[in-house]
Order: C-alpha cells, then sequence, then structure tokens
C-alpha cells in the first residue's frame, strides 16, 4: 500500500536529481575554457516502482541519479593523438630546414657562391698581372674570405647538432615528466573508481597529458580491466589500469614508469672524422636497454632526423656537411693540382693553394694529415707570402705570364668538375634541393595543422562545452527543481487538511 508520505519522497527525489544536474551545468560552464575539459553529463532513471495495493498496475516513485559522465568519442582521440604526432615530427623539421638554409645564406652577399666568384674574379685579375703587388695580396685576401666562409657555414652547422642534441635531452626529460604525471593519476584514478564511480575530473586531465605526450612521441594507449568485480555497484569495476607503451615497449605501466634516457654520451665518429670532438646523447631506456628510434614518430624523432640523417631520403645536418665536404674537396684538389704546376714571383713551385688547417704543403705530405674539409680548409702556410702565389706555368718567369692564374679562373666553367656541373652549379643545386625539402616541410607541417584542428573541431562537438547548450539546460533543470518544490509544497498542504482539518466538523 502507497504510503502516506511517498509522494514527498518522489518529489525529494526530483528535487535532488534536478539539484545534481544544476551541478553538473554550473561545472560545465565553469570549466568552459579549461584546456582538456570534457563536457559531463547526468544519466537518470526512475527509481523502482511500487505495485497499487488491490489493483493492477505500479506506482512510480520518484527518480534515481545513476552516475556523472563525460562525453568523449574514443575513436576521435586516438585520431587526434595521432595526427598532432604527425604535426609535431612536420613542425620541428620545419624549423630545423629553415635553419639550416639561414645557415647556408644563399643566395647572398656573404654567402659561398658570391665569395668564390669573388675569388674567381681575383684570379682574373692576377691572369693580367702577375707582378701587381696589390693583385696578389687581394687573391689571398679572396681566398682568405672564401675558406672563411665555407668554415663558417661549418661551425654553425655543427653547432647546430649539438643545439639538437640538447634538445633530443630536453624532450626525453619532458616525455619522463608527462610519463611520471600520468602514472599519479593512473594510480588516483583507480582508487577513485574502485567503488563504480567515473573519475571524470582526473581522466581529463591524463587525456589533456596524453595528448601532450603524442606529439612527442607516439603512444599507445591501452587501458584494461584488473577483472575485479565490484559487488556494492553488481557491475564490472570501471575502475581500470592504464599502459602507455612507445614501440610495444612500456612506458607506463599503471602506476609505474619505465623512463627512456639520453645522457649516455658517445662520440660521434661522424665529426671525429673532421676532427670535431662532438660528443652525442643516445636516446634508450634508462636500464639500458635499446630503444629502436627509427621506429619513432613526432618532435624526437624529427630531431634525431635533424642531428643524425645523413642520407639522401633523410637529410640532416651530416647530409648538408657531407655535402660541403664534398664540393670542398673537390674544388680544393682542382685549385690545388694547377697551383702545384705553376711558379711564384721568386720561381717558387709545388706548393699547395689549399691546405688542411693551413698547415704548410709538406706538413700535407704526412700519411697522417688529415684530408681537406669544410671545417679545417685554411690558404696554405707557404702562399701567407703573396709572392709565393703561383701566377706563371714557367720557371722562366717571363713578364706577364699569368697562365696558371688563367687556368685557375677557367674553373669557374668547368662543367665536369662535379656531377651536377661547375661549382656554381653545385652550389645551387644545393640550395635548390634544401629549398625543396624545406617547402615540402613547411606544405606538411601547414597540412597537419590543419588536419589535427579538424580532427579537434569534431572532438570538441562531443566534448567541448557550449555556453548555449548548458544556459538551456540550466533552465530546464531550474523549472524541473521548481515543479518538485511545488509538489511538495502541495502535499505539505494536502497533509495539513487531514492533520488539521479531517474531524473537526460537530465539534
Amino acid at each position: 500500500m502507497r504510503s502516506t508520505f511517498s509522494g514527498f519522497n518522489t518529489a525529494r527525489s526530483g528535487l535532488f536529481a534536478a539539484q545534481r544536474a544544476l551541478d553538473v551545468v554550473g561545472h560545465n560552464i565553469a570549466n568552459v575554457n579549461t584546456p582538456g575539459y570534457t563536457r559531463q553529463r547526468v544519466e537518470q532513471t526512475a527509481s523502482t516502482p511500487m505495485a497499487i495495493a488491490g489493483g493492477k498496475g505500479m506506482l512510480g516513485t520518484g527518480v534515481n541519479t545513476l552516475a556523472v559522465k563525460q562525453l568523449r568519442n574514443e575513436f576521435l582521440d586516438y585520431k587526434y593523438r595521432s595526427e598532432i604526432n604527425s604535426q609535431g615530427y612536420w613542425e620541428v623539421k620545419r624549423d630545423g630546414l629553415s635553419l639550416i638554409e639561414s645557415i647556408m645564406n644563399e643566395p647572398s652577399d656573404t654567402g659561398i657562391a658570391t665569395v668564390m666568384d669573388e675569388l674567381f674574379s681575383s684570379f682574373q685579375e692576377l691572369s693580367k698581372n702577375p707582378e701587381n703587388q696589390t693583385t696578389r695580396s687581394l687573391v689571398r685576401q679572396r681566398a682568405i674570405a672564401f675558406t672563411n666562409s665555407v668554415n663558417s657555414t661549418y661551425n654553425q652547422l655543427e653547432k647546430m647538432a649539438t643545439d639538437l642534441n640538447f634538445d633530443i635531452q630536453t624532450t626525453v626529460k619532458t616525455i619522463n615528466t608527462y610519463a611520471e604525471q600520468i602514472a599519479v593519476l593512473n594510480e588516483q584514478i583507480y582508487r577513485f573508481e574502485l567503488n563504480g564511480s567515473n573519475a571524470n575530473d582526473l581522466r581529463d586531465q591524463r587525456n589533456y597529458l596524453i595528448d601532450q605526450l603524442s606529439k612527442l612521441v607516439n603512444v599507445d594507449v591501452i587501458e584494461v580491466s584488473d577483472g575485479n568485480y565490484n559487488v556494492a555497484s553488481d557491475q564490472e569495476h570501471v575502475g581500470k589500469k592504464m599502459v602507455l607503451q612507445i614501440n610495444g615497449q612500456s612506458l607506463v605501466s599503471h602506476d609505474r614508469v619505465y623512463k627512456l634516457s639520453a645522457e649516455e654520451k658517445q662520440k660521434s665518429e661522424f665529426f671525429d672524422e673532421m676532427g670535431a670532438d662532438v660528443h652525442l646523447n643516445v636516446v634508450q631506456w634508462a636500464d639500458g636497454s635499446k630503444l629502436n628510434t627509427k621506429a619513432l614518430q613526432g618532435e624526437l624523432r624529427a630531431l634525431l632526423d635533424l642531428r643524425d640523417g645523413d642520407s639522401g631520403a633523410n637529410k640532416g645536418v651530416p647530409y648538408y656537411i657531407n655535402e660541403l665536404n664534398r664540393f670542398v674537396e673537390v674544388f680544393a684538389q682542382e685549385i690545388n693540382d694547377l697551383h702545384v704546376e705553376g711558379y711564384g714571383l721568386g720561381g717558387e713551385t709545388g706548393y699547395l693553394f689549399f691546405t688542411a688547417n693551413g698547415v704548410s704543403t709538406l706538413d700535407m705530405q704526412n700519411p697522417d694529415a688529415p684530408k681537406i674539409t669544410a671545417k679545417n680548409i685554411k690558404i696554405s702556410l707557404d702562399i701567407e707570402d703573396p709572392n709565393k702565389i703561383a701566377a706563371s706555368s714557367s720557371e722562366d718567369l717571363l713578364p706577364g705570364d699569368g697562365s696558371i692564374a688563367l687556368k685557375m679562373l677557367e674553373l669557374r666553367h668547368k662543367s665536369s668538375m662535379f656531377q651536377e656541373g661547375k661549382p656554381e652549379d653545385f652550389i645551387k643545386s644545393l640550395i635548390s634541393n634544401l629549398g625543396v625539402d624545406t617547402q615540402e616541410a613547411i606544405r606538411n607541417a601547414y597540412n597537419q595543422y590543419t588536419l589535427t584542428e579538424q580532427v579537434d573541431i569534431e572532438r570538441q562537438r562531443i566534448s567541448g562545452v557550449s555556453t548555449d547548450e548548458e544556459l538551456s539546460k540550466m533552465v530546464m533543470f531550474q523549472h524541473a527543481y521548481n515543479a518538485s518544490a511545488r509538489m511538495m509544497t502541495t502535499m505539505d498542504e494536502m497533509l495539513e487538511t487531514i492533520i488539521s482539518r479531517v474531524g473537526l466538523v460537530g465539534r
């Protein structure tokens, strides 16, 4: 039989349900600008009805609030993290290649092509006036300017490699920091959800960290139930344990973190060959086990590609240093082959024009002498005296004989010097290819940014807070609250009539 006060209980349940819904609406509105926040919704259901005494049918008893849940789409989360991972890669690649472009500084008044052209022009003047001291000094100055330009370009590229190495260290530390924060949240979420509750705000914090982490490195997110059974809620326990993996290896396993490391330094064989003492950090697991860096993605992979890339398919700093070395080696050899055959003003012959580190020709004949590279190319110690610069092809030193200087000038147009053609063509080809790669990176970075934004817009349509929608819900739940309160007032008036007035007639 229905209780006299059951109407109160029914109205009270509506009152509490509306109040809970208003609380959630207020929470949504308060976090409308909170990064990573996910819209929440109250799930309600009719409470268990009771049978009508002596009749057919059932009588409702009000409403129950089941849970406060998030509105998320796991597929869109996965898609967003995949797109932002690619965006991170191409943005770093774009910035790195743009920096290499600025280092190469072509075309410009101070670029290698310009100072090389000025060197050839000085050879032309020397071929016309081989006895002129001013012209000889000009050749020496232009040669020094050429080597300084090449050295400066190399030094900036080497510094860029060491800067990238530092960026890799910083990125690995950031990855580890995110992993530690996620592990702490994993345990908090797990403990909170053991009773069947939903740790919505904690899950938002964790998902936001995973979004940030995904831009740095590719991670697989796996969330599995631990199999515990929640008797109180009579359902499979909703608190799950999360695992984050990189290349199939765990970075985070619930509350345990398996850190990456970029602390161990190894001497770079690439830079060592050029006489540079450069130590680069090895990215691996903190326990010393290897990490397949070739399978990495995101910003970390882009930094590694820029620091270590030495092939046509993966053009990083080493690739452009190799190209610069190839140019310097051939160019210096062509000049030297002609210069050693010529004669200076005093009849000196057999001197190299360019040497490694500016040593003498005799020192370069040492079997242990380094080869000429972009790092060490200098004018020979022997031609520090401009009079020893070879311009004549004859030891007779005939007046006006500048045939060797003329031959060195003709190298400007020697199309067989490089696969790309003459020296100028080599520089143009190198800069052109760099420009193509940079434009590709710029285009891909923009495209990936656009794709990421599109996916995020789709995600926000589901998970984002709309102030207009929340305000309309606020009005709806406010009316529901007022109606339930009015129902309680009506029930109170009815009971007042029964208690205070029934049976008073005839007294």
